[in-house]
């Protein structure tokens, strides 16, 4: 890459000295041609080595040395290169930008000279050194002036690869990022009943914990399906999945969007209720528990009925921390199905019953 930049720095280098030197040649003698040739010298040389293009100060410098030398060519003299100052005064911002293409230069450049040649005879022209040497300097500033919008475009044609090639990688990271999303799903999702597993029941209730959260309540709902082995031995595990995928749809009806209804293992759930307290989860809890006693399981075949039990704790009330919260909201469960089942137990009652 170093050696292609180095050769393509040559080529622009001699096109634009070569050029200048002409054009400066073709003129009248005076001031002129010393700011002339050096100008051309100055840049062809600048080009060839790379001397000021690792830094931005350099680069500034070179315009400067450009602005001087190049102004000071405009008011040493006049004659047939003068027009092309305001031209060449725009050159130091396209040095970067030449690319070598020399194949295409050079045939461009032949055709040119052949070109102007035909024109010079059908026009009678005479073909003497100053008129040879200002269409030298043409020529040669016009293949710069070529290799320069060819390096432009090549410029604009990588901006727009990498633009494509930006737009792509971001699609990929998008599609990325929501596979990884669903890949994380899934790995928190219970397959049978489409709500949340165990694991993102435990890493839910120590995230509302923390002190971060600043909630003022939280409540934790055990429940746990009254005599379920009977439906599995009476109609199959097959008709006890769809049960507990319809006792899961239920409680999802039945809660908050910000609620966490979660598969507590076999035929237990357990729900989290961020900022709920005492009152208002009581009241959740029985109505879900009135819901499924309602409700008629097994639609397609033969109808079952069935109840649960519910055992409740409170933070901070019951429980300081996610072991004790659910300890003894487990602990509320039990005694809610050992006197009775269909009904909800809190762990305040529990308490109460114990004495201080």
């Amino acid at each position: 890459m170093d050696e292609g930049r180095s050769r393509e720095g040559w080529v622009a280098g001699l096109t634009l000295a070569a050029g200048g030197v002409f054009l400066t040649l073709a003129g009248p003698p005076g001031p002129a041609v010393w700011w002339g040739l050096s100008w051309s010298i100055i840049n062809g040389l600048v080009l060839v080595t790379r001397t000021f293009f690792r830094s931005r100060q350099g680069q500034f410098f070179l315009l400067g040395v450009n602005l001087v030398l190049a102004g000071s060519w405009l008011f040493a003299g006049s004659g047939p290169g003068t027009p092309l100052f305001p031209f060449l005064l725009l050159l130091p911002l396209l040095v970067p930008l030449y690319l070598g293409q020399k194949q295409v230069v050079a045939a461009g450049l032949v055709m040119v000279l052949f070109l102007g040649l035909c024109w010079y005879i059908k026009a009678g022209l005479p073909l003497n050194s100053h008129s040879l040497a200002l269409w030298g300097g043409w020529i040669a500033l016009a293949g710069f002036c070529f290799l320069a919008w060819l390096k432009i475009l090549a410029e604009a044609l990588k901006v727009s690869s990498l633009q494509a090639e930006v737009d792509h990688w971001r699609r990929e990271y998008k599609i990325s990022r929501s596979q990884l999303a669903a890949v994380e799903l899934m790995a928190v999702t219970d397959d049978l009943t489409g709500v949340f597993n165990y694991r993102y029941f435990e890493q839910s209730l120590e995230r509302l914990l923390s002190p971060q959260q600043q909630l003022r309540s939280l409540a934790v709902l055990m429940v746990d399906v009254d005599h379920f082995k009977e439906i599995n031995d009476s109609y199959g595990h097959v008709v006890g999945n769809r049960v507990l995928a319809e006792i899961a749809a239920i409680l999802k009806e039945h809660t908050r969007e910000q609620d966490i209804v979660t598969r507590f293992g076999g035929e237990e759930f357990a729900i989290i209720l961020p900022g709920t307290d005492y009152r208002g989860a009581l009241q959740v809890a029985e109505r879900i528990r009135r819901a499924i006693a309602e409700y008629t399981f097994n639609q397609e075949g033969p109808p079952i009925h069935l109840t649960i039990s519910t055992g409740m704790a409170v933070w901070p009330e019951d429980g300081v921390n996610k072991e004790e919260l659910v300890a003894r909201a487990d602990l509320a469960l039990y005694q809610a199905k050992t006197t009775g089942r269909n009904s909800v137990c809190p762990y305040r009652l529990l308490k109460a019953d114990s004495g201080p």
